[in-house]
């Protein structure tokens, strides 16, 4: 399974909610969270690499493309952004990379994709079983994410008890299911702070997020 989260500005939560589902996947699948983000290696506690995705996507592609993923545990590893910058999403780069992952997710393997607010390469995202958008029901970022058109199949909200907006709210702008709704709570902030997130994950992400990987999609409130 192909699964790519993404965001239409900074500061949605879209790295953390990206962990959380490989965390949640590698309890029972092999998993490989792909960061084009840069911030995955913080999250998981690691120093963050030198090398990594971005570097074999400028390079003659003559080494593995796993080569620099971090192991977290048996089941879990983190493949870096890396130190060079990411090819322009028209890049014919993409394909490559994109027919990498889809055998790798043959494997079977989860693949979990923090595209963060990169522009998106149009390959990948076809090639997604799911294409999850995650946002706060905040009016600037759907604002956003309405002018940008068609960029996911569902939504995961993050939700804050004092925003006017509410996930029934966001579902009707965007015109698109809520997969999950996760609310903001300062447990997940401090254990991704402390580098554990991944061995003592919050059951506040647990409960609507494990929902991702089946075929249901959670009701707005």
């Amino acid at each position: 399974m192909l699964v790519i989260c993404r965001s239409v500005k900074g500061g949605a939560g879209t790295s953390v909610v990206a962990a959380a589902l490989a965390s949640i996947s590698s309890r029972t699948t092999s998993t490989l969270l792909i960061d084009l983000a840069g911030d995955q290696p913080a999250i998981f506690g690691s120093v963050t690499p030198v090398a990594g995705l971005a570097d074999w996507l400028q390079s003659p592609h003559g080494d593995p493309i796993l080569g620099t993923a971090i192991g977290v545990d048996d089941r879990l590893r983190v493949l870096p952004t890396g130190d060079s910058p990411l090819p322009h999403p028209t890049s014919t780069v993409w394909a490559e990379l994109t027919r990498h992952l889809v055998e790798i997710s043959r494997a079977p393997t989860n693949i979990i994709v923090d595209l963060g607010s990169v522009v998106s390469p149009s390959v990948l995202l076809d090639a997604a079983d799911r294409v999850l958008l995650v946002v706060r029901p905040c009016y600037l970022t759907l604002r956003r994410a309405v002018a940008l058109g068609d960029i996911a199949d569902s939504v995961i909200v993050v939700d804050e008890d004092q925003r006017a907006l509410r996930p029934r709210d966001v579902e009707s702008v965007l015109g698109l299911p809520v997969a999950a709704v996760v609310k903001v709570h300062p447990m997940i902030a401090r254990r991704v702070d402390a580098g554990i997130l991944h061995g003592r994950l919050p059951d506040s992400l647990v409960s609507p997020l494990r929902e991702v990987f089946g075929e249901s999609t959670r009701a707005a409130s």
